[in-house]
């Protein structure tokens, strides 16, 4: 659904690590450039690094495609594991059973690479996430550059990880290891016109056509809040997407970027403090100063309708995942919205929401006279929510149509419903151009025609 509304094809802001999103800043360039020397060199070890969330993987992913055909290549990311494990891993990623020792597993690996020597390919080995690695795990990976034939190497090495993977190297027993790296390479975050030319290429390859997707203001707040960290980067705009949809907005502006980043901030959902804060600043239960929490944005008042039409994108999300067809569909769990709800129940938080400054105020009495069970009504030509609900709930506002799409999971358009349909409703007085069927299980409207 939101994908329809903002004319996409597939999703921008996915997770999965597909190089058509890649986006080749001046680091990433100079990186698979240099990586793609020195395979061609036949260099015997190479390295990566790079922050958590800069694509690297990706980058890995299309540095191997364009060796497709010229080398046979393996990609292991397994590393919390033993020396014997990683071989095992190894050979599995060969398509072979591995043998019963060390041994064995060492000798179908030889064979493995004498045989792609005799067919004049290379093989080349990628080790992603190497900041877990025991340093015992990359000393067999050492002794794996040694594989090699009178004047080329037999095997090739591609290191890649965290900065972590970089203290690993500087320890004092890696000597040996640093003394075989041919080449370091690195990726730095996105500074601002990279920010904006990686979300204009995402939404791109995705199939937008339109003006900008995100106002120049919206650009500059997703720059700061994700440090141009392209993870983060994808996050933010995910959920901006969302709630704009939700919001029924065709452009991004600073204010939906704004609530979506005052709910990313995870340390607002701790527990409220005292009034008065010590002089060092509110701790966690771990005794680390929240001041240390990095904040992309600064606290500020939620938005409680941005929210609602958050929980309201969510809904369709959901419902389209279950495919409900009918609101007596067995699917259906009893209460979405108590669900998505990150504190107490949405009944209470619902009713704090102010009407809509359009709508005749509620009766203060509604609330008290909804039944447990609630009614049904069946949707005449022509008619409208806005009618059904000043009709038989008293009003119309945010709050109400939450609570009808709680109670009616499939009315993900509030603005569009087809006549012969059910509206689930809280049980209430009916309206004055309503009327309840004595005995029956739902309202059946009608109208006086002009």
């Amino acid at each position: 659904m939101v994908l329809n509304y903002y004319n996409l094809q597939r999703q921008p802001f996915g997770v999965e690590p597909d190089p058509r999103f890649l986006l080749m800043s001046d680091t990433h360039k100079e990186a698979l450039a240099s990586l793609t020397y020195a395979l061609h060199e036949e260099r015997g070890f190479m390295v990566l690094t790079a922050p958590p969330g800069m694509g690297k993987t990706t980058l890995l992913f299309r540095l191997l495609e364009s060796l497709r055909d010229r080398a046979r290549t393996v990609f292991l990311f397994q590393t919390q594991c033993d020396p014997g494990d990683f071989y095992r891993y190894l050979v599995r990623d060969l398509g072979l059973a591995p043998g019963p020792d060390q041994a064995s597993i060492h000798d179908q690996l030889n064979q493995v690479l004498l045989e792609e020597a005799r067919l004049g390919r290379r093989f080349v080995l990628v080790v992603d996430e190497a900041q877990g690695l025991q340093p015992a795990v990359l000393e067999t990976i050492r002794l794996l550059s040694d594989f090699e034939s009178p004047g080329r190497k037999m095997l090739q090495i591609i290191v890649a990880g965290q900065l972590g993977l970089v203290e690993t190297l500087l320890r004092r027993d890696m000597e040996q290891l640093r003394q075989r790296i041919s080449v370091v390479a690195s990726l730095k975050p996105f500074n601002r016109e990279e920010v904006a030319s990686y979300v204009g290429h995402r939404l791109a390859v995705a199939g937008y056509q339109a003006s900008s997707l995100f106002t120049e203001e919206a650009l500059d707040l997703i720059a700061h809040g994700s440090k141009g960290i392209p993870r983060k980067i994808n996050n933010i705009c995910f959920n901006a997407l969302s709630l704009g949809y939700a919001l029924k907005r065709k452009q991004i502006g600073r204010d939906v970027v704004e609530e979506v980043l005052a709910d990313l901030q995870i340390e607002s959902l701790l527990p409220a403090q005292g009034a008065e804060a010590p002089s060092s600043g509110p701790k966690l239960s771990s005794g680390v100063p929240t001041s240390l929490l990095e904040q992309s944005h600064p606290p500020r008042r939620r938005n409680p309708i941005g929210r609602i039409a958050l929980m309201t994108a969510a809904l369709a999300v959901v419902a389209f995942a279950y495919n409900w067809t009918s609101p007596a569909s067995s699917l259906r769990p009893p209460s979405l919205l108590r669900l998505l709800s990150p504190t107490r129940h949405n009944e209470a938080t619902l009713a704090e929401l102010p009407s809509a400054s359009a709508s005749p105020a509620p009766d203060s009495n509604v609330a008290a006279r909804i039944r447990p069970q609630p009614s049904v009504v069946v949707v005449a030509p022509g008619q409208t929510l806005s009618e059904i609900s000043q009709d038989y709930l008293g009003t119309y506002s945010p709050a109400t149509v939450a609570r009808l799409q709680a109670l009616n999971p499939t009315l993900i358009h509030p603005d569009h419903i087809e006549a012969g349909g059910q509206i689930r409703l809280p049980a209430s007085a009916t309206g004055t151009e309503g009327r309840h069927v004595a005995g029956a299980d739902s309202i059946h409207y009608s109208r006086s025609k002009p």
